[in-house]
């Protein structure tokens, strides 16, 4: 009787503990859910705004459409640095937020907004006063260069608003305002769209600016955007002072470089990559138009995919982050985890979708028959790799949420130049496999590092990433005064009883 009482209650307590765990998983998913989907808005949002520029000047005329995408990628060139800044303002304000620190919410975001305007002043003063070498250096053709310099001395005027926005967009979505973030982005994004039609062609009593439209449209929505979300990052809980933006703190500073240059690092290393793949798809021996025609149409539609993992990529970031800074390690590890999952299942679908309708879905983007093959076999073919870059790349937020910046550097580094390119050039040099190689190659080259940012997040060195060695406080602490560091030790005491 006794034996049968002890079994039962065994077995009671086996069931609640798989009901606690399905209840920790399930609000894991709905945190990661509710970051998420005003994320993927967010990115929507962003691409809409490129979108609308090249429908715009594809409608103006050739010349003009060559001249927006030559200074679109020079632009967002210069946006690594932004974005590199931002990274680490997200991994240090989402742990200050996880450890309900206001002033230090303010004091980093303050600190990274006199970084970031630092940055992009001096590229505006470059861009201004040498638009000219700069086109030159771009090697842009002699026919589109007199467009291409009118496009940055505008585009290059609102380049301290663009970083601005781009900052304050990483405060926001770390600090528990991601929906504002979402809505102000919309806004932005609108009134670019809109002002891209109005400008350019004119309507009412608007005069038509041609081509200089677009660059305008740009500038004024990014000031919109940036005006938004200045207004909230000054009021509310964790805003940023006129004291904190007047009196700049050196180790906080210190501490968002030593975060953000590995992910400038990385950025330039990835772009540079591409940039380099698409130079070794040229130089396929007959077919190379085709295949970089192919390619460049199938990138249009990954976008349908790219857009929520890259979303679940922040969100990841910032959830870990907020975890971190609250001492919770394990928390940081599951919630990871549900996010790459519901990652995984977000894009599952479209993947079969995109993979089994290529061939429909390459006829709504060219006509030619060799293209729309050669499409169909890169789509199917990339299709492949999708749900490992859905799983490697949140976990790749957490990591660098967590503030384990470098070590993402080094495996993108890797990704790219030790594995991507040496594969496209066995693939053509070796195999002769053709474009068909080229495909293989860089959907490996993704699986392979998708795996080591797995590998890296079954450690425990990540968790420990943003924590100082000398002092045993994180890094974001060093922008607050008289910081004690218990979250700091809290952290690194927790990883090593979880390896014993």
């Amino acid at each position: 009787m006794i034996i049968l009482c002890e079994e039962s209650l065994h077995g009671q307590r086996k069931l609640m503990e798989f009901r606690l765990k399905n209840l920790e998983l399930s609000n894991y998913l709905r945190e990661s859910w509710a970051l998420g989907w005003p994320m993927i808005l967010i990115m929507f949002f962003q691409f809409s705004i490129g979108l609308a520029d090249v429908y715009v000047a594809g409608l103006l005329g050739t010349e003009i459409l060559a001249a927006v995408g030559y200074v679109g990628q020079l632009y967002w060139t210069l946006m690594i640095l932004a974005n590199g800044i931002s990274v680490g303002t997200v991994s240090m304000v989402s742990q200050a937020y996880g450890a309900k620190s206001c002033d230090g919410i303010g004091n980093i975001s303050a600190n990274s907004l006199v970084i970031g305007a630092a940055v992009a002043g001096l590229l505006t003063v470059f861009a201004q006063l040498f638009p000219n070498a700069i086109v030159r250096l771009a090697g842009m053709p002699r026919d589109i260069q007199d467009i291409a310099e009118n496009f940055i001395r505008i585009f290059s005027i609102v380049l301290v608003p663009t970083y601005v926005m781009i900052i304050t967009g990483g405060v926001l979505r770390s600090s528990g305002r991601v929906r504002i973030a979402m809505i102000n982005s919309f806004a932005a994004s609108l009134i670019n769209v809109i002002g891209d039609l109005v400008l350019s062609f004119g309507w009412g009593p608007v005069p038509a600016f041609g081509y200089i439209g677009i660059a305008w449209a740009t500038a004024v929505g990014t000031t919109f955007g940036m005006v938004l979300n200045l207004v909230h990052v000054f009021r509310g809980y964790g805003r940023i002072t006129a004291h904190s933006l007047l009196n700049p703190i050196s180790p906080c500073i210190m501490n968002l470089l030593k975060l953000g240059i590995p992910t400038v690092l990385q950025q330039t290393a990835w772009n540079v990559g591409t940039l380099v793949v698409y130079f070794l798809i040229g130089q396929l021996q007959g077919g190379e138009i085709t295949a970089l025609a192919a390619m460049t149409a199938g990138v249009r539609i990954e976008a349908i995919i790219f857009l929520p993992i890259f979303a679940f990529n922040m969100a990841s970031a910032v959830l870990t982050g907020n975890r971190i800074g609250a001492g919770d390690v394990a928390g940081a590890r599951s919630g990871a985890k549900a996010t790459a999952t519901l990652c995984l299942l977000i894009i599952l679908v479209p993947s079969v979708i995109i993979g089994t309708f290529a061939p429909e879905l390459s006829a709504g983007l060219t006509q030619d028959r060799a293209v729309l093959e050669e499409m169909t076999r890169y789509l199917r073919i990339n299709m492949v790799s999708m749900p490992f870059l859905a799983i490697g790349i949140s976990l790749a937020g957490a990591i660098q949420g967590a503030g384990d910046t470098y070590a993402s550097m080094r495996m993108i580094f890797a990704g790219m130049w030790l594995l991507r390119i040496p594969l496209i050039l066995s693939a053509i040099y070796f195999i002769g496999a053709g474009a068909i190689g080229i495909w293989w190659a860089m959907t490996i080259s993704i699986i392979i590092m998708c795996g080591l940012f797995v590998k890296r997040f079954m450690g425990d060195k990540w968790i420990v990433a943003s924590v100082d060695k000398t002092t045993k406080t994180l890094l974001w602490e060093a922008c607050v005064a008289g910081a004690s560091g218990i979250a700091g030790t809290n952290i690194v005491q927790n990883e090593r009883l979880e390896a014993k």
